[in-house]
Formats: C-alpha cells, structure tokens, sequence
C-alpha cells in the first residue's frame, strides 16, 4: 500500500504543468507511443490515477490518447472515462468500439454508467446495452427512463439493505454478500417486507451490536429520503443542510430503489456554481475551452444582441437630452460615473439574491426581506457615494450646483439599482426561469437608462446654474 501511495505521488509531481519536467515527461509519452513501446509506457504510467492520466490526455493528440486508454485496465479505463470533460467524452466515445465500451461498464456503478451511456448516440447506445446482461441492461434502461438532472438519473442502485424483521447476525451476512459489488457502504437501509424504506442503520453500529439483536432495536426511523423525480439541486442543498453522507432514492410507493452519495453531490455543487457563474455573464453552460469556436460565437451572440438593443434604449434616452449636453459639456464626461456605478451596485444585488436562491436561504415566503435589505443599503451606499461624489465635483470644478446633481442622480440610481437587482432574480423565480440567465442583463439595462435619465433630467431643469 505504502508503495503504490509513493508511485501515485511520482507521477502526479511529473505531471505537474508548472514543473520543469512536465514538457520532457510528455515528449517521452509521446516518443514512446510513436515506438509502440508498450512496456516503457505501462512502465511510465505505474501508479498513475485515471484522473492523472486524463490530465496528461490534454496535451495529446486523439490518436495518441486512445492509444494509452488502450493501455489501461478496463477498470482505469472506466474512471478514466468518468473523469473526462463533457465534450472530451462525447468525442471519445465516439472513436470507441461497442466491445471497448461494454467492457469497461462493469466495473462501475449503475449511475456512473447511466452517465457514459448518456453521451451515446441512441444506436450505439443500443448496442452497448445489448451487449450487457440481461439484468444490468434493464437496470440501465429503466435509469435512463429518470427525467435527467434527477434524483432518479443520479442515483445509484448499488446499496445494502436488511429486513427490519432480522436479526443482526443475517444483516452481516446480506451486507458482507452485498459489499462484494459496492464500492463504499456508509450506511444500511432498513426496509420491511415489502421493501419499503423504514430507516437506516450505520455500518459501524450493526458490526457493533450483539449479533442476536433485532434489527428493529438499532434502527434510526429519522432518515432523509428523496424521492426519483425531486431535482439534483433539492438533492445537493439537502445533502449541505443536513450534513448527509447518502441518502436513499424512493419510488411512488415509498421502496428504496437506490441511493446518492456525496461524491455525487459535490460533482452537482460544482456544475451548478458553473452554470450560474456563466449564465450570468450570457455564456451558454456548456461552453468550454475545448468548444469550438463557431460555437461559441452562436451562442454568446443572442445575449450580445440583448444587450445591443438595451444599449440602444440608453442612447435614446441620452439623444433627448442632446441640447443640454450640447449647452453644458462637462456633463458627458460625469455620465458614465452615475451610470456605472449604479451598474456594480445593481450586479452586486443580483449576485446576492441569485446565491441565496440556490442555496435554499431566499424562497417565496421571505423575498420580502431581501428587497427591504438590499433596498436599505443602496439608499445608505447611494447617500454615501452621492456625497463624497458631491465633494469631489465640487472641490475639482467649484460648481455647487453641479454637485448637487450628481450627487442626487447617484443617490436615486443607486437606490433603483439595488431595488432592481434583488426584485428581477425573484421575479424571473417566479416565471419559471432561470435567475442567472438574464438578471444582470435586465439589471444593467435598468440602471444605464435610469442613470442617464435622471442625471440629464436634473441637469436640464437646473442648466441656468450650471452654465
């Protein structure tokens, strides 16, 4: 054990891109692959995890790739797999045969396998299935069936149950008969004769019970279920609420069918935070740096073109003020301030209320107090900012005025930037979308034409004082 820990740690420091070695290590990958040096390369790949050997993969070509994941055990090659990007993975299995793929299936578990399945085309797909068993083909077909980004998609039917008529000593022998297909066994499940899910025991406690015990006797009845058709993100915010470290997966009438680990869900928390961090700059959720760029330029240009048509609205709203601009110079160099910093205070609002949206904290039942406290502090940044505003205008141009004006219009904007922001993610909640698609889009609209607005207003009705 000591020395495969010592072997995993060599090769994870030769691949280590900002070491010295990490260019030569490839060259020696690649000089060997060329020579079809089977035993150098196995030689070189000892003790490499599959998420190493992915990491190498990105600076290979796709020849040279398929030629090292031959390489690979079948079970190296199935976590290989896994730990491939979305894309990466759709093109791979494509050059991989039906045979290829089968084998590597089964030395995963059922949701893993449902994943790499779900990047097939439907007949190829097919065809891996009709080269599974019987039994594992129906278990993946009816998986498959789950409405994706499910509980029932996630899960995995993997897992160790005892009757809650049992005693300890038969529930040891089902879980060690169980343990021989499970990876990891966190927790035992209690069902009764019918299967349906009565509560749970931990693995040390039934190990640790006298083994006469009735199961009934060391059973947690307090246990969190869900049920297959609830989302993966209830899933994920549950899992943080409660700490869990699995839970099981229900059917309609209340039988385990299967359970999600918290593996699972840290992979959830993070495609979540990523789609949300891009969707909130326009970009689609399943751009990467691999995507080509034509398609990447299809789908940044529908929010590209929101925004040119706000940009629009706002230079209308600054065309209706030309003569005062004309009149009064100075004001189109002030612009920009107003309007940008209602912007940050807009985005920041938004930022607020979408991360509290996700993780459970902002529901239906309290919007109200994220509007009155996100309303409160852009009237306390707004009187703020609009007075070191006032301050500094004053001080650098010796126009009280002109102060005023600006410094009220920062006031106001400000005030409307954090109203805005913490009602439209609501709102767009509210109609079923997605908050983080078009919030700060909407938002930054808001405040440019806001700004500008009430800026050129002020200065017009008092122009005489600006002169």
């Amino acid at each position: 054990m000591e020395e495969e820990r010592k072997k995993e740690s060599e090769f994870r420091i030769k691949i280590d891109r900002d070491s010295d070695s990490y260019e030569e290590f490839v060259d020696q990958i690649r000089t060997s692959i060329e020579a079809k040096d089977q035993a150098g390369l196995k030689s070189m790949l000892d003790g490499a995890h599959p998420a190493d050997i992915v990491t190498l993969f990105k600076d290979l070509e796709r020849e040279e790739e398929l030629y090292l994941f031959r390489l690979l055990s079948h079970e190296d090659q199935a976590y290989s797999l896994i730990k491939m990007e979305e894309e990466t993975l759709e093109s791979f299995l494509e050059e991989l045969s039906v045979d290829e793929i089968s084998k590597t299936l089964g030395h995963i578990e059922t949701d893993e396998t449902t994943y790499l399945l779900s990047y097939l085309p439907s007949a190829k797909r097919e065809l891996v299935l009709a080269n599974l068993s019987k039994a594992d083909s129906f278990e993946i077909r009816s998986q498959l069936g789950f409405r994706e980004y499910s509980a029932g998609r996630l899960m995995s039917k993997d897992f160790a149950t005892v009757s809650i008529t049992d005693n300890v000593r038969k529930g040891i022998i089902n879980v060690r008969k169980k343990a021989k297909e499970i990876e990891d066994i966190y927790q035992i499940y209690v069902t009764d004769e019918d299967g349906v899910l009565e509560g749970f025991i931990p693995l040390k406690d039934l190990f640790l019970t006298p083994i006469n015990t009735k199961i009934a006797k060391i059973t947690n009845f307090s246990i969190i279920a869900f049920h297959y058709d609830v989302d993966q993100e209830e899933v994920a915010n549950t899992f943080k609420k409660y700490d869990l470290v699995s839970a099981a997966v229900t059917d309609d009438l209340g039988r385990i069918i299967g359970r999600i680990t918290v593996d699972d869900v840290l992979e959830i928390v993070e495609e979540e935070a990523s789609e949300d961090i891009l969707l909130m700059a326009g970009v689609s959720e399943d751009e990467r740096l691999s995507t080509p760029i034509l398609q990447s330029v299809k789908r940044r240009i529908i929010w590209l073109n929101v925004n040119l048509l706000t940009a629009f609205v706002s230079s209308t709203v600054v065309a209706f003020f030309e003569d005062t601009i004309s009149q009064i110079v100075v004001l189109a160099t002030l612009m920009p301030i107003v309007a940008g910093l209602g912007g940050n205070a807009g985005t920041q609002s938004v930022t607020v209320v979408i991360r509290n949206i996700a993780t459970g904290d902002l529901s239906f039942s309290n919007w109200w107090d994220a509007v009155r406290k996100e309303f409160t502090i852009g009237v306390l940044n707004g009187l703020a900012l609009g007075t070191v505003t006032f301050t500094m205008i004053y001080l650098v141009k010796g126009n009280l005025t002109l102060g005023l004006v600006v410094g009220t219009a920062m006031l106001v904007n400000m005030m409307v930037a954090s109203l805005v922001g913490s009602l439209v993610p609501i709102l767009l909640k509210s109609m079923k979308i997605d908050p983080a698609i078009a919030s700060s889009i909407f938002v930054t609209a808001t405040t440019d034409v806001c700004g500008f607005f009430f800026f050129l207003g002020l200065a017009t009705v008092f122009a005489k004082y600006l002169v």
